[in-house]
């Protein structure tokens, strides 16, 4: 059909949703762990120069005092190590390293200190007056502490603080820190547990959030996919519905031309085989007789649409009518038709028409699905301004596979054309009604037609 326009599977709609999702959250992933480790390294920087900042101002006071008390000349050697060298005894500090302006070292405390040198990289950063702090989690303390046991590791923070006296630029010296740093460990340990949990708790978040806002999207995607494809399936059977309509026009004009060719012919044939005494001659009688009825009945229908001629037909009549066809296929099969009229509403000769051929091609269809013996119910019925046709057998059911393209033409269980249900179909939307299948199975078949009332305009 030309409104029919393919739209992507389902799965592959979900297949393209979860593909942007999952590089939505590894980009988001990405970034997360990105800024987590660069403020990881951060706040390690900064925890772990805190000591130097709360040892370096009383550093400076110390010197402060002694060139005091040596001015007006510079600090030597012993009055530099009485000013720095007290601090060994504090808690948690290790040991204590000083060295003159050359980077010789002057003294270490305490004595089992194995190794104390200034690297040449340290003393060019100490000469500019800038300190230095390192944190070594697993400092090798038997490689620099005499008596310590082998392989022994603990975590040290290493302060390196440049000895500079009031007044003066230039460095007197250097001192160097080994301090305890069990506490920052813990520290370090729970700030960094901190950041994953919180980093965790994100990335979490965002999952949830990215799946909520996607899950949507998709969602959204669908139903306007299903949406799409309902109205192009809509537009589909209205285009097919025209196509009918126009040919069902055109159709009636060359049926007009035929009908009238047909009917002198047939009412000849009629008159040869009467009266007729061979079965075989009696058969041609009855089937010429019932082929000249309907034909007088297009006749009829034809005349009153061309000349617009519009009168009252009662239901109770639309049921004889619709008794006598029905009969003249149900009684050669041996198939039962009981026709019941619950309503005594009136219809106009068109509407009455349509729907009689309607109800013919409907008994038609139920009484070929019968058996001998079976029964095929007719009844019409009123309900919210329409007339109500209900078709019933007791027959084996419709195929499952002919089900969905039931009003289709070319959908046809026998040798037929399957253009009955759909021209049927058409005829009763033409009149604001519709005709459907209600039910089919094992115990038989129920079709209903129904169409509007419409107000009697007698001529």
């Amino acid at each position: 059909m030309m409104f029919r326009r393919e739209l992507p599977a389902r799965t592959t709609l979900l297949a393209a949703t979860l593909g942007a999702g999952a590089l939505l959250l590894a980009i988001f992933g990405t970034l997360l762990l990105y800024f987590r480790d660069g403020l990881h390294r951060e706040v390690r920087r900064t925890v772990i120069n805190r000591d130097t900042a709360v040892l370096s101002p009383v550093t400076r006071q110390q010197i402060a005092a002694a060139s005091k008390r040596a001015a007006p000349r510079a600090l030597r050697a012993p009055e530099l190590l009485d000013a720095v060298l007290p601090a060994a005894q504090q808690d948690g500090m290790l040991a204590v390293a000083v060295f003159n302006e050359q980077g010789d070292l002057l003294r270490a405390v305490p004595d089992s200190l194995l190794f104390a040198e200034l690297a040449t990289t340290d003393y060019v950063t100490l000469l500019g007056n800038a300190p230095i702090s390192r944190y070594h989690p697993e400092f090798p303390l038997d490689r620099y502490f005499r008596g310590a046991q082998p392989n022994t590791t603990a975590p040290v923070l290493e302060v390196l603080l440049p000895l500079v006296e009031p007044g003066r630029t230039q460095p007197t010296g250097f001192a160097q820190y080994y301090i305890d740093a069990r506490g920052l460990a813990g520290e370090l340990a729970a700030i960094e547990d901190r950041l994953d949990g919180h980093t965790w708790s994100i990335l979490a978040a965002g999952v949830i959030a990215a799946a909520l806002v996607l899950g949507g999207a998709c969602f959204a995607l669908l139903r306007a996919q299903r949406l799409v494809a309902e109205r192009n399936e809509r537009l589909a059977h209205a285009n097919l519905e025209l196509t009918l309509a126009t040919k069902a026009s055109a159709l009636g004009q060359i049926t007009s031309h035929l009908i009238h060719g047909l009917q002198g012919s047939v009412a000849s044939l009629r008159s040869a085989v009467a009266p007729a005494q061979e079965p075989d001659l009696q058969s041609v009688a009855f089937h010429t007789e019932r082929m000249q009825a309907l034909i007088t009945e297009v006749v009829a229908l034809l005349g009153d649409m061309r000349t617009g001629a519009t009168y009252e037909i009662s239901t109770e009549e639309l049921a004889t009518l619709i008794r006598q066809r029905g009969e003249a296929h149900a009684n050669p099969r041996g198939v039962q038709l009981d026709v019941v009229n619950r309503t005594h509403r009136a219809l106009d000769n068109h509407r009455g028409s349509l729907l009689c051929l309607i109800a013919t091609n409907l008994v038609h269809n139920a009484v070929r699905a019968s058996s001998a013996g079976q029964a095929v119910v007719v009844e019409l019925t009123e309900s919210a301004g329409q007339v109500r046709l209900t078709v019933s057998d007791q027959g084996g059911g419709i195929a499952p596979e002919l089900r969905p393209r039931l009003f289709t033409p070319g959908a046809s269980g026998t040798q037929g054309t399957g253009l009955g249900l759909s021209i049927s179909r058409l005829l009763a939307r033409q009149m604001e009604g519709d005709l459907e299948l209600v039910s089919t199975g094992t115990t038989g078949t129920v079709f209903r037609a129904r169409i509007a009332i419409g107000r009697l305009q007698i001529a």
